[in-house]
């Protein structure tokens, strides 16, 4: 992974993540009160704008991106963080980062147009045990929103993924625990057996290039009494 510290990469070394039940509830709150509070102006433009003048803490503009969201599950939390007028109150002092809450395990895939459908079609076909997992808090499947527009909002590049597998869990050990077991083994290509004993071959892979994962910490975590 990346140090939060240190150095950072092409793709950034934070990401705000935030999923809402359709479009026209995002559409809602950008449009709305709490966004203008949350981000100090009253546009994407002002938002980008007061980000980019902190020049001693960004190395170059945000870069939003928007997905629609598939094959969603979720567990229903225990207990949710406790927010004051919306947002979590912690103490940052200014020199240590924030404690992880969670950790969230990404997958870009890097699919061309045409092979979308069955692309889709492979995972909504496949069987998920994840709910039984340890630890597990929730699952989407992430399909880029090329056609987003809006203030600093950049054309999709033929270098950036069109899919991308989004799974969080309480920590980093529930994590492990579950890609070191056999649920991990059967949801990624352990060998299967015809009734005759030969190997079942692997469906050929849908992507241009093999898929590319992205590790994060979790922070500032605010959920729903639904869950995700």
């Amino acid at each position: 992974g990346i140090d939060p510290m240190g150095e950072t990469d092409a793709f950034g070394n934070y990401v705000s993540f935030t999923i809402w039940k359709e479009k026209k509830d995002f559409n809602a709150w950008r449009g709305g009160e709490a966004f203008k509070e949350a981000h100090g102006g009253t546009s994407l433009f002002a938002f980008v704008t007061t980000m980019v003048s902190s020049a001693m803490v960004l190395q170059g503009a945000p870069k939003p991106a928007f997905y629609d969201g598939l094959l969603q599950q979720s567990i229903i939390p225990e207990s949710v963080p406790e927010t004051v007028d919306g947002w979590r109150k912690v103490d940052a002092d200014g020199t240590n980062i924030l404690p992880a809450e969670c950790f969230v395990a990404c997958n870009q895939f890097f699919v061309r147009p045409e092979n979308a459908v069955a692309f889709e079609q492979r995972w909504a076909n496949r069987t998920s045990k994840l709910k039984d997992c340890d630890g597990f808090v929730s699952f989407s499947m992430l399909r880029r929103d090329a056609k987003a527009k809006g203030h600093g909002i950049a054309p999709m590049g033929e270098e950036e993924p069109t899919y991308m597998s989004c799974t969080i869990w309480r920590d980093r050990d529930a994590f492990n625990n579950w890609r070191n077991g056999n649920a991990f083994k059967e949801a990624h290509g352990a060998t299967e057996k015809k009734e005759d004993g030969e190997d079942v071959k692997p469906p050929m892979p849908l992507w241009s290039k093999p898929p590319e994962p992205v590790f994060y910490e979790g922070t500032l975590v605010i959920s729903s009494t639904e869950g995700a």
